[in-house]
């Protein structure tokens, strides 16, 4: 396979090559490939792990499985973050203390 690249990203090729980052183009474009490669199999794992929590989201709401909010409720929306936060923080003090 013959590629023709723009002149800027073969001048890149070339000056990557001389510096010695990598010992031939081919082998340049053999790792950028590969990278695009990895790239793309982390963004599907990504994609799919959304999907997952989303269904189990779609599923807890349709369980009834969440709390509703309006003007009124809202306000005590960011205290109960932060009541659940502190929970949290001392339930994993609790596991982590070694004092015996």
């Amino acid at each position: 396979m013959n590629v023709t690249l723009k002149p800027e990203l073969e001048k890149l090729v070339t000056d990557k090559v001389k510096r010695g980052d990598y010992d031939t183009p081919e082998a340049l474009v053999d790792y950028a490939v590969q990278r695009l490669l990895e790239e793309e199999e982390e963004e599907d794992a990504h994609l799919e792990e959304i999907r997952v929590r989303t269904g189990a989201a779609e599923a807890a709401i349709d369980r009834g499985e969440f709390v509703e909010y309006d003007e009124r409720t809202i306000q005590n929306l960011a205290g109960d973050v932060h009541e659940r936060g502190l929970k949290r923080l001392t339930a994993g003090a609790d596991k982590t203390d070694t004092r015996g």
